[in-house]
């Protein structure tokens, strides 16, 4: 699956309510006949191939800039940045740690290659807060550990804010995980002048954070949310239907099964939600 973005009939979700808005017509999310006519007379207005499909030109012209993005570990072995950069995709979370003592092997090489190839750049952490036998403030291991490791590759005003990964290694009480979570993201965030965003899926959601308290659930939800809902078929449908508390997605996972100039193998491929580039970096 490659990094092709186009928003055509029969698409759905947050995205095509976006255009739809641009557009001013009904914003549904639900790209019918009258959106594509709607773009269709737009892409005659502005002088741009009239086909109905809103690609990468036509969203320019209406102000709507949607960003590429991967995201990598030691599992990626050696990646070129230059050739990623070039194929598309400006921007990069690479995994630093994961609980207490891991730092994830490579983590430096690939910082320093994606900032010398102009990449913006973000660091992620693993959370695992199984791995503790009822200590109040484990979670503050693990955030110390990844801060340590954030410093020695840099933390800077542009990068791409801190994310903690949830999508496993979670205890079975909800509450000690949305508990958990909330400090480790107040305490990265204040540590970085940032408000980190929470990794998911519906999977995880399900498992490990949904029953927990309404009043810190609400506190959760108010965190951006990078979520991971793949593609299985070819028309492109929002991750909205699965995303579970969260209004809006800021970025969407949509394969983990990706190909670009610069990995070997398959890779994770992401977007980030049109004119939400701003607010997944740190001021």
């Amino acid at each position: 699956m490659s990094l092709k973005y186009t928003l055509k009939k029969d698409d759905t979700g947050q995205e095509v309510a976006r255009l739809q808005k641009a557009l001013k017509i009904t914003a549904d999310g639900k790209f019918g006949p009258k959106t594509e006519g709607a773009v269709k007379d737009y892409q005659e207005d502005h002088a741009l191939a009239v086909d109905g499909l809103a690609g990468k030109r036509t969203l320019t012209s209406l102000g709507i800039n949607v960003t590429a993005a991967t995201d990598l570990s030691s599992w990626n072995g050696t990646v070129d940045f230059e050739k990623i950069k070039a194929a598309g995709c400006p921007a990069a979370w690479i995994k630093l740690t994961e609980g207490t003592t891991h730092q994830n092997p490579g983590r430096e090489k690939k910082f320093e290659s994606a900032r010398k190839a102009g990449m913006i750049v973000g660091a992620y952490h693993f959370g695992r807060s199984d791995t503790y036998a009822g200590d109040p403030r484990d979670w503050e291991k693990e955030a110390n550990n990844f801060l340590v490791q954030l410093e020695k590759v840099g933390c800077h005003s542009g990068d791409l804010v801190p994310v903690l990964d949830v999508e496993a290694g979670m205890k079975t009480d909800d509450n000690h995980n949305v508990n958990w979570c909330l400090n480790w993201l107040e305490h990265v965030g204040n540590e970085t002048n940032s408000t980190p965003m929470i990794y998911t899926a519906r999977f995880a959601w399900q498992l490990w954070l949904m029953r927990a308290d309404k009043a810190a659930l609400k506190k959760l939800l108010e965190y951006p949310v990078w979520y991971a809902a793949y593609i299985r078929k070819k028309r492109l449908v929002g991750p909205e239907a699965k995303l579970r508390g969260w209004k809006e997605w800021e970025v969407w996972q949509y394969t983990g099964h990706g190909e670009i100039d610069g990995v070997k193998g398959r890779v994770d491929l992401n977007w980030i939600a049109g004119e939400q580039f701003d607010k997944v970096r740190i001021p």
